[in-house]
């Protein structure tokens, strides 16, 4: 009888815990749908859209952030069908992989930036403005990703953290998906990615009946920052620091 009980008590627990990993996965699976979608144009298919070739080092970062992306759905499926040592043993891999991704990352935008502004071109304002977002971005994945690996043993924290730091590489997806249909405003960009976010963090906090500290935390820094980076980076004083960095 005392068996039977502690089955029944059992249950709810591990049925609530597959719903949840579900969940990460779905969502991880919608992100890399985002990213696929958004680069078929300019990157993964450029040749047939007739856009221009890439460079090496842009075929290089384009298929680095690619791996994240495979790299997060792929955790968030292994731990979705209870593989979870093998989560955990391709966490450390990922660890490292992160850190790549802040390089490229941050080298590409300001490659872009300098481009720009040594060549004098009409862009060069936008060019600066997108810097300043996209090295916003940069430090938030790092950080993000450096508290996750802090929090690993606390796994509630642990993968919201991750789910956080990879949305915070979608807003470059959104610029993609967005300008084919005549939106061009950073700030248009910025506002529709942030309400995917918050979609994201209710859905969770809806089926959990709690908004969880990790996303409370979380979505605040990252959506004040990211906001924070925007205004600041359309005035003089950004834009004179940045061009004497960068150029």
């Amino acid at each position: 009888m005392r068996d039977i009980q502690a089955s029944l008590m059992r249950e709810p627990k591990t049925s609530t815990r597959s719903a949840e990993r579900r969940f990460f996965a779905w969502t991880a699976a919608l992100i890399a749908i985002f990213v696929f979608v958004g680069f078929s144009r300019t990157y993964y298919f450029h040749s047939l859209f007739g856009m221009p070739d890439l460079s090496v080092f842009l075929r290089i970062h384009g298929a680095v952030m690619s791996g994240w992306v495979v790299l997060f759905f792929a955790q968030t499926a292994l731990v979705s069908v209870d593989r979870v040592a093998a989560h955990r043993a391709l966490g450390t891999f990922g660890a490292v992989y992160a850190a790549l991704v802040v390089l490229l990352g941050s080298s590409a935008t300001v490659l872009s930036a300098r481009r720009e502004v040594r060549a004098h071109s009409d862009f060069v304002s936008s060019f600066l403005a997108v810097l300043a977002l996209e090295l916003t971005q940069m430090l938030l994945f790092a950080s993000l990703v450096g508290a996750a690996v802090w929090l690993r043993n606390r796994p509630s924290y642990h993968k919201r953290l991750m789910l956080l730091a990879t949305l915070c590489m979608l807003p470059n997806v959104f610029v993609r998906l967005l300008l084919p249909l005549g939106v061009q405003s950073n700030i248009a960009f910025l506002s529709i990615w942030a309400t995917l976010v918050l979609a994201i963090v209710l859905t969770d906090t809806l089926r959990n009946r709690k908004l969880h500290p990790a996303f409370g935390i979380g979505v605040t820094v990252v959506l004040a920052s990211m906001y924070v980076a925007y205004f600041a980076s359309r005035t003089p004083l950004w834009q004179h620091f940045a061009a004497g960095v960068v150029g």
